[in-house]
C-alpha cells in the first residue's frame, strides 16, 4: 500500500529544492525543530492548512523547511512549475509521529486565482516566516533507516 501511495504522490505533486538538490515525497528533507535542532525526516505527504488545528491537537509539531524553491505539477500539462522562496522565509511543515515513526507533511493552502492561473494546481505550500530558522542545514542526511528516525525525546507525548 505504501509503495502504491508513494507512486501516486510522486507522479502528481510537488518538489522542493534544498541545498541545490531537488527532493520529492518519499525522500528525507532537512527541517528545523524547536530549540534550533535539525533533523532529516521522510516527506510523507501533505496537510491542509484548514486542518492544522486538528493535526496540532493530535500531537503534530510545526517545523521549518529551509527550501530555496518549490514546484507544483500542473493538472493540465503535468509539467512542474517552479517558484523561488524569498530569502528569510520557509516552507511550513508538520511532523506527525502518531504512526510510531516521525513523518513529515508539507502544509498546503488553497491557491489564489493568480497562483491557480500560473501553476494550474489548486494547492500551494504555505511559505511564511520561520518559527526557528531559515538557515540552510548543510549536514548530510543519515544513511538507511536512520533517515526515518529522530531523537525520540522530541516526540514523546
Amino acid at each position: 500500500m505504501w509503495s502504491a501511495s508513494l507512486e501516486v504522490l510522486t507522479s502528481m505533486c510537488a518538489r522542493l529544492e534544498l541545498n541545490d538538490t531537488v527532493l520529492q515525497p518519499g525522500q528525507a528533507l532537512a527541517v528545523w525543530l524547536e530549540e534550533r535542532r535539525s533533523a532529516w525526516l521522510i516527506w510523507a505527504g501533505f496537510a491542509r492548512s484548514e486542518s492544522l488545528g486538528r493535526w496540532l491537537s493530535m500531537g503534530a509539531q510545526l517545523v521549518d523547511i529551509p527550501a530555496q524553491r518549490f514546484a507544483e505539477r500542473s493538472n493540465r500539462t503535468r509539467r512542474l512549475e517552479w517558484n523561488d522562496i524569498p530569502l528569510g522565509l520557509v516552507v511550513r511543515g508538520i511532523v506527525d509521529s502518531n504512526s510510531g515513526k516521525p513523518l513529515l507533511k508539507i502544509v498546503t493552502r488553497a491557491a489564489s486565482p493568480e497562483e491557480f492561473a500560473r501553476f494550474e494546481h489548486p494547492r500551494m505550500p504555505v511559505v511564511e516566516a520561520p518559527r526557528v530558522s531559515a538557515e540552510q542545514i548543510l549536514t548530510p542526511p543519515p544513511v538507511g533507516e536512520q533517515s526515518l528516525i529522530v531523537q525520540s525525546e522530541l516526540f514523546a507525548l
